[in-house]
């Protein structure tokens, strides 16, 4: 019995034309997609918020190509139980990590909202003040500078800063809501595929 042991043992690990191509192309995949994140987060700026946005929402972009990647290489190494294990612990990380990810893209998508806004309402009251200061000493104006254009003025600034808050906003929920969905749906899928990893036999 301990004979047959050892030489199942000792059988080496094959692996088929179409599993050596899933590594070959998975390992191409993954190496090309950690290069791309690691020259997009050049230079780090892990304490600013658009630093950080940026950053997930290109990961997210891409993720794509990371669960493509991942998938390969399972297929690729399922008749090698140790690598296929050390893959599938590798997935469940990553998933985890792309799952919190999109819990904290959603706080800083919300943290730039605020902070747009409240930049777009700081120009919006120093232009305010100065056509305030130019009604205030109109003997200081141009000829051509009356109270009806300074009136005008305002009212205009007034509806650009609306619509360029509403902009900041749309757009931002827009550009958030869909990297958002990317890096939780490539969360839950490099999970599935860890899972898979760790429940096959053999």
């Amino acid at each position: 019995m301990a004979n047959i042991s050892a030489r199942q043992r000792s059988i080496p690990i094959t692996y088929s034309p179409s599993q050596s191509l899933c590594v070959i192309v998975g390992l191409a995949c993954l190496l090309g997609y950690i290069l791309d994140i690691t020259i997009l987060a050049l230079p780090p700026e892990p304490f600013n918020v658009q630093w950080r946005i940026g950053l997930l929402q290109q990961a997210g972009d891409r993720s794509i190509v990371l669960m493509f990647s991942s998938a390969l290489m399972m297929y690729g190494f399922l008749s090698n139980k140790a690598l296929r294990k050390w893959i599938a612990l590798a997935c469940l990380t990553m998933g985890a990590m792309f799952t919190l990810s999109g819990v904290v893209m959603v706080h800083d998508s919300l943290k730039l909202q605020d902070m747009t806004v409240t930049n777009i309402a700081v120009q919006e009251s120093q232009v305010r003040s100065q056509i305030q200061s130019a009604q205030d000493n109109p003997q200081d104006l141009a000829p051509e500078v009356t109270p009806e254009l300074l009136e005008q003025a305002t009212q205009e600034l007034s509806r650009q800063a609306r619509s360029a808050k509403q902009t900041a906003k749309t757009g931002l929920i827009k550009v958030g809501a869909s990297s958002v969905g990317n890096l939780i749906v490539t969360g839950f899928a490099l999970i599935a595929i860890g899972r898979l990893g760790t429940r096959l036999v053999g």
